[in-house]
C-alpha cells in the first residue's frame, strides 16, 4: 500500500525517520509521498529523496500564501527535478478567511506552474468548495490542468468531488473517514470510482481510529485502507492493489 500524502520532513520526524519508515514497511507500506509546504523545508525534501521508496512534492500551503514567489518556486523545481508534484496548494478559509483574495491568486499561480512544469497538482481545500470548483473549472477551460492531480485529504462535498472527478482528478481519503462523526464523508467515499481513489495519512496530523490523539505516521495508513475497503465492500487486498496502481498512474516513476 502507499501513503500518498504525509509530511515527514517537519520537525516532528527529523530525529526518527528510519524508525518511521521501518514501521511503515512492516505494515506493508511500500512507498510514500512527503510534502513540503514552505521554502524552509526544501532541505527536508532533499534528504528524503535519498530513500528509494519516498516521493516528494512541494508547494506553498494556502495558510502560507503570503510567502509565495512564482520565480522562486519555479527555481526550486529546476534545481531539484526529482520533486514529482506541485503542492499542496489550494484554499483554506478555516483559519484565515481574511486572506481569501491572496489565496485564490496564489492557487491560480500554482496551477499555472504545474502546467508549465507538466507535473500533477496536489490540492488542499477547506471551507472553500465553491471557490475551489470555480478556479479548477476556469483553469481546465483555459487548458491549464494538463497533468491533473489529486484532491488530498478530502473532506468537502460530493459536488466538489464530482467536479474534480469530471476534470480528471483523483480523490484521496485520510484517517478522517475512520472518525465516528464522518458519516457523510464515508457516504461520499462510497460514490468515488475505485480507479480514482488514493489513501493517505497526512501525518503527523489526523491519526485514524484507533490511534486518535497520537502523532500520525505512514504505518497508520493501513487503518484508512481497512476502513475504505469496508466502505466499498471490497477485500482489502483489492483496494490496496487499486489505490497503489492509481498512485503510480498519477505520479509515475520516481524522478519523473
Amino acid at each position: 500500500m502507499i501513503d500518498s500524502h504525509c509530511h515527514l520532513g517537519i520537525d516532528d520526524f527529523k530525529d526518527g525517520i528510519d524508525s518511521y519508515l521501518k514501521r511503515a514497511k512492516e505494515e506493508g507500506v511500500s512507498h510514500l509521498l512527503t510534502v513540503a509546504c514552505d521554502y524552509t523545508q526544501i532541505d527536508d525534501l532533499v534528504r528524503m529523496n535519498g530513500y528509494d521508496n519516498v516521493y516528494t512534492a512541494f508547494g506553498i500551503h494556502p495558510e502560507n500564501a503570503s510567502l509565495f514567489d512564482y520565480k522562486k518556486t519555479k527555481k526550486v523545481f529546476k534545481q531539484y527535478p526529482f520533486i514529482c508534484a506541485v503542492g499542496e496548494t489550494g484554499l483554506d478559509y478555516f483559519y484565515n478567511p481574511e486572506t481569501k483574495f491572496l489565496q485564490k491568486e496564489v492557487f491560480v499561480q500554482h496551477i499555472e506552474l504545474a502546467s508549465e512544469l507538466q507535473k500533477p497538482l496536489i490540492i488542499h481545500t477547506r471551507n472553500a468548495d465553491e471557490e475551489t470548483k470555480d478556479i479548477l473549472v476556469s483553469a481546465y477551460n483555459n487548458n491549464l490542468l494538463k497533468n491533473f492531480g489529486v484532491m488530498h485529504c478530502f473532506c468537502g462535498s460530493y459536488d466538489l468531488a464530482k467536479t474534480a472527478l469530471d476534470l480528471g482528478f483523483y480523490i484521496s481519503f485520510s484517517g478522517i473517514i475512520t472518525f465516528k462523526n464522518a458519516t457523510d464523508l464515508r457516504e461520499i467515499a462510497k460514490k468515488i470510482p475505485m480507479d480514482r481513489l488514493l489513501i493517505e495519512t497526512d501525518a503527523p496530523y489526523l491519526a485514524p481510529v484507533p490511534f486518535r490523539g497520537k502523532k500520525n505516521e505512514p504505518a497508520f495508513v493501513s487503518k484508512t485502507l481497512e476502513c475504505l475497503a469496508k466502505i466499498k465492500e471490497e477485500p482489502m487486498d483489492i483496494v490496496e492493489q487499486i489505490t497503489t496502481k492509481n498512485f503510480f498512474d498519477l505520479f509515475g516513476g520516481k524522478g519523473r
